[in-house]
């Protein structure tokens, strides 16, 4: 997503603008890095996707219960969403913040140290500096969309699908689904896989509310692209009726 490139790139340019000037020694990484980008880009996020991911699900939901009525969600509905996104906001913001800083600041420090080692005047460290940094930061901010991506859409289709499913008669259910190629074994294993709305997943042998969960440890969330399928107790018992459900897991989703 442009929004998290341009905060990661808001972050650095401080860092940036420093080494052009005075090259790669003695740079005060800590002091130069915008650490305050987080706190703009993040909620942002959390509404723009999570709003849109919630309206999507709320009408999937009626439409799988019979009730496909096209009406508009109702004002103080998208005004509860957007409460619940904007808490979500706070709450993540507080256990990442500092990390992703941290980690920002530890990757200018590896380029830098690497980029002294080598045997080139002021201005070929500062271009090879500078080359290295846009490469790492790059990649870094492809990670950082794809994950975040994945975790705003699965919190936003599940307040929305709870909206509906709140309101039905009895259980609701989430499944996890992981088939796409390239993912996590741990991932795949999990595909299918489905538990009460309330409950806890188990993936990788770790416990998430959700694909993307922040719960998660780096090696089961970053690039996570599962995403979960959310149904009501009378949709769980037509896919018993048709065989369907089996060994904890529900067959022929797509």
């Amino acid at each position: 997503m442009p929004l998290f490139r341009k905060a990661l790139n808001k972050s650095i340019a401080g860092v940036i603008n420093w080494v052009e000037i005075h090259g790669t020694d003695n740079v005060p990484v800590e002091t130069l890095i915008d650490t305050r980008v987080w706190q703009q880009v993040y909620p942002k996020a959390f509404q723009m996707i999570g709003l849109r991911m919630a309206r999507l699900e709320y009408y999937n939901q009626r439409k799988q219960d019979n009730n496909a009525s096209k009406a508009n969600v109702i004002d103080f509905l998208r005004d509860v969403w957007s409460g619940k996104l904007r808490q979500a906001a706070v709450e993540y913001l507080t256990g990442i913040e500092s990390a992703l800083n941290q980690t920002t600041i530890d990757i200018i420090k590896r380029a830098l140290g690497e980029t002294n080692t080598l045997e080139l005047d002021v201005l070929g460290r500062v271009r090879f500096w500078n080359k290295e940094i846009k490469e790492k930061f790059g990649n870094r901010a492809l990670a950082i969309s794809r994950t975040e991506a994945t975790t705003l859409s699965n919190l936003g289709k599940d307040i929305g699908a709870r909206s509906w499913l709140d309101e039905q008669p009895g259980k609701s259910y989430k499944i996890w689904f992981g088939r796409v190629a390239g993912e996590r074994d741990t991932h795949l294993a999990t595909n299918g896989k489905y538990v009460e709305v309330d409950d806890m997943f188990t993936v990788g042998g770790e416990m998430a509310e959700r694909p993307g969960d922040a719960s998660l440890s780096a090696k089961e969330r970053i690039g996570c692209r599962c995403s979960m399928i959310f149904i009501s107790q009378a949709i769980f018992n037509q896919y018993e009726k048709r065989g369907r459900v089996s060994g904890g897991k529900i067959s022929g989703l797509s």
